[in-house]
């Protein structure tokens, strides 16, 4: 009678450990670096207060995120909008358009693209402020609604080595019930 082979000397579940133990090893290599976290944009804060915006002239950067605030007590609405003929989308609406801001509210706008960025209050076209924008340009980030595609590799290899564990298991089961011949 020969010896038989090392990995039938093992018992079921002592296999089946081993396998489960290196799966767990090797899963985690499969998985993709970690995404670097984006640092958030610089801030700029602005001020609207009756009939005037504060200051007058903002200088920033491309990425630079400005947040006007209606600071004032007042009762009128004001709005921070593109001047007419400045600075449209493709539809021709005005690229910066906030909508009517009252005392209290907030509005902010991410500056992606160098130039000058002409805005007025619709209400009250006396308002007027100028944002100069310098820098290269910068990617604005992916909308959130989009999702990132799913990396399916470790579902892959986790699949494969659960399917290894199984053909394995069958064949170990297999073996231990087929009748040997003996030999005399």
């Amino acid at each position: 009678m020969g010896t038989l082979p090392f990995f039938s000397r093992l018992s079921f579940p002592r296999l089946a450990l081993a396998l489960i133990l290196a799966s767990l090893a090797i899963v985690p290599l499969t998985q993709n670096s970690p995404r670097p976290v984006l640092g958030t944009n610089p801030t700029f804060s602005a001020t609207v207060v009756d009939n005037a915006y504060q200051p007058a002239r903002i200088n920033v950067t491309t990425g630079t995120q400005v947040v006007w605030t209606y600071s004032s007590t007042g009762k009128v609405q004001h709005t921070v909008t593109s001047a007419p003929n400045t600075n449209t989308t493709q539809g021709g609406t005005p690229l910066i358009s906030s909508g009517p801001l009252n005392p209290g509210q907030s509005f902010s706008y991410t500056f992606y693209k160098h130039g000058f960025y002409p805005i007025q209050c619709a209400f009250h076209p006396f308002m007027n402020e100028l944002v100069n924008v310098t820098g290269s340009d910068v990617q604005p980030p992916s909308p959130p609604n989009t999702t990132t595609p799913t990396d399916y590799t470790p579902y892959a290899i986790g699949g494969a080595i659960a399917g290894a564990i199984v053909i394995l298991s069958i064949a170990l089961f297999l073996r231990r019930r087929t009748p040997r011949a003996r030999t005399t």
